[in-house]
């Protein structure tokens, strides 16, 4: 075949496949009339060529090279200087640092590709019981270890995991028995209401804290309205499954209840992208306040 055509097929340009001939790299055979005929082996060379290019190699170095690609076993280099040995030892060396790096992305986009396209499975959601306890407990620990909210009560990441798991396990058992904690593939979300009080005043009975948590307590409880409402006090998904939409999905367990009841649902939060989820599910921002450096947004949503 003529240049052209060899240009066309590996689409590479004219005049850097004369390049590579002048560096030694192709070695078309000559007609009797003097053109450049291109064999077909030479397309693949070509590929070659541009490959140990791309990886890095400069064209001396890949001028050694080459023969090995063909039949190594017949490779008869008689000028193999130490300074081009240790020069392909280190193109060698950085090819396989780019190949893992290569391989542990690709690993990444399968594992990401993976979880996107298995077949969507309608989560269960339940009433939780007694039963639901520790796999509660473990959802809320994991998730909420970067909290702010829950890192201001609980700075010191050397207790956080016992005093996270003290600290849920009291909010559960508060809950549990009025049947408004609901989790979601048991447990792996987790929603856990205070119900309007009765007009006999039964309710969720929160003990006074002491400590940040009772500061807390002190400011943001006083901010919720009087009146009958719901009041969302933990939304919590466990890492493992974010993305799932677990949370929106356990939440709305609750926020039925609140429109059957024909009262408004509130919560709060202490994270700004929180406050955009919460809008998208219809809540709005009723009170932004701080308590000490922490900053709070006391959110509601209307009913029906």
């Amino acid at each position: 075949m003529r240049i052209g055509e060899l240009a066309q097929r590996t689409g590479t340009p004219a005049r850097l496949l004369r390049y590579y001939e002048e560096q030694g790299l192709l070695a078309p055979e000559r007609r009797a009339n003097g053109y450049r005929e291109y064999g077909e082996h030479l397309v693949d060379r070509v590929q070659q060529i541009r490959g140990l290019l791309d990886a890095g190699l400069p064209t001396r170095l890949i001028k050694n090279v080459l023969p090995c690609l063909d039949n190594p076993c017949t490779i008869t280099i008689s000028d193999a200087l130490p300074e081009v040995v240790a020069l392909l030892r280190q193109e060698r060396d950085r090819m396989d640092a780019r190949i893992a790096c290569l391989s542990r992305n690709r690993d990444a986009i399968d594992a990401y590709l993976s979880k996107v396209t298995r077949p969507m499975i309608e989560p269960s959601v339940t009433v939780a019981t007694a039963a639901d306890r520790d796999a509660v407990v473990g959802t809320f620990v994991a998730a909420f270890a970067a909290d702010p909210a829950l890192r201001w009560f609980l700075p010191d990441d050397g207790t956080y995991p016992a005093e996270a798991a003290a600290m849920a396990g009291s909010l559960f058992d508060l809950r549990v028995g009025h049947g408004t904690v609901w989790v979601a593939d048991g447990g792996a979300a987790v929603a856990m209401w205070d119900p309007p009080r009765s007009p006999g005043g039964d309710g969720v009975e929160h003990a006074p804290q002491t400590g940040r948590f009772g500061r807390y307590q002190s400011v943001v409880h006083t901010k919720l309205p009087k009146t009958p409402h719901w009041y969302l006090g933990v939304l919590a998904t466990h890492p493992d499954h974010w993305g799932r939409r677990l949370g929106r999905t356990v939440m709305a367990a609750g926020l039925r209840r609140a429109e059957q009841d024909g009262v408004p649902a509130y919560l709060e939060t202490s994270s700004p992208k929180n406050v955009e989820v919460y809008r998208s599910a219809g809540f709005t921002v009723v009170e932004e306040l701080m308590v000490d450096e922490l900053p709070v947004w006391i959110m509601s949503r209307a009913c029906g």
